[in-house]
């Protein structure tokens, strides 16, 4: 059976993606803003399906999105005014913590000479001019986020314009695509898109959840700054297990700071790990796992490719895309089992 060549991709078509995809690669960096805004508009969307049938498409998008902003932004002056207090202690606590550090750390070096001797070769090979340059490079990365977190103020803007336009946008998507092949890959859209929102809906709430719980689980234990501390193991859960590696050793180091000894160390450890195994499993598993459907291997795989490959955003995108190549990898696979190559004896 020979291929009909009417049905070969053009050469052109293929060329034009492949544009597109080096552009979209390129430019990562300068569409950060429709990035959040595409995150922004599946968190509305579920509200905006709701409103626009009874008070009409552009009103519901501009209440959504001024009610979400609202939202957003009285969470963020609670959680300044949670820090401020918390800072200002860390800040009256710097010559305490140094003392201590003194007192409990020269003590300990001075039973393994071989690190002394390993800090003092660091400080010999310090380079000045090679510090100024990073303190350089630094403040211009700092310049750099500087711009780029003003750019996210664009993000409702644009999910603005998503929420009005994104059906038409779609239809004209859709027509582009061949008729043969138009209900398999509408299919897949409809799939991507369902999980996709499930899945950041899903983790907004794990994030909310687990920053209370492991704060309230500090603050009981007793450790310094608790709350900041389940902030930051909270927000580590977008990228899955890293609560472990940015929260923890944390923790256990302020708490060793303020005199705890190994057995309240292992307690505050122990309960970390208690707090961490319920997001593992009833919050992600319920709350994002249903939608998602990915298995915990695949989401380690996720991690560790797409983090190898673009760094932290493929730490942080590694679940997203992963669902998107699962669910055309499915699709793909229902084909090869339909084909008659895979069917013939």
């Amino acid at each position: 059976m020979t291929a009909n060549p009417k049905l070969k991709i053009p050469l052109v078509i293929l060329g034009a993606l492949l544009l597109i995809a080096v552009c979209l690669w390129v430019l990562r960096v300068a569409l950060a803003p429709f990035f959040a805004a595409v995150v922004f508009t599946y968190l509305l969307m579920p509200a905006h399906r709701f409103l626009k049938s009874r008070i009409g498409q552009g009103l519901s998008a501009l209440t959504v999105i001024f009610i979400g902003l609202v939202i957003g932004a009285i969470a963020t002056w609670g959680i300044v005014a949670v820090f401020e207090e918390q800072i200002r202690r860390l800040a009256a606590s710097v010559p305490q913590l140094k003392i201590t550090l003194e007192t409990r750390l020269v003590p300990w070096l001075q039973g393994y000479p071989w690190v002394i001797q390993k800090i003092q070769s660091a400080l010999e090979s310090f380079d000045a001019m090679t510090f100024l340059r990073g303190v350089s490079g630094a403040g211009l990365g700092v310049v750099g986020w500087t711009l780029q977190a003003l750019s996210l103020a664009l993000a409702p803007l644009i999910a603005y314009y998503m929420l009005i336009d994104g059906p038409r946008w779609m239809e004209s998507m859709e027509s582009l695509i061949p008729p043969r092949l138009r209900p398999d890959a509408l299919g897949v859209i409809e799939e991507i898109n369902k999980r996709l929102g499930g899945f950041i809906r899903g983790e907004l709430l794990v994030i909310i959840a687990m920053s209370f719980l492991q704060g309230l689980a500090f603050a009981i234990l007793g450790v310094p700054y608790a709350w900041l501390l389940g902030l930051i193991a909270g927000f580590s859960n977008i990228v899955p297990y890293s609560p472990y590696v940015t929260a923890l050793p944390i923790a256990v180091l302020l708490a060793a700071f303020e005199g705890a000894g190994w057995g309240r160390i292992t307690v505050v450890a122990l309960t970390f790990f208690l707090v961490q195994k319920a997001e593992g499993f009833y919050f992600t598993p319920v709350w994002v796992g249903r939608a998602s459907r990915l298995h915990p291997l695949e989401v380690l795989l996720a991690l560790l490719c797409f983090g190898f490959a673009f760094g932290i955003l493929g730490l942080i995108f590694a679940v997203p895309l992963m669902i998107v190549f699962k669910v055309i990898g499915k699709k793909l696979i229902e084909m090869y089992r339909a084909h008659p190559w895979f069917e013939a004896e």
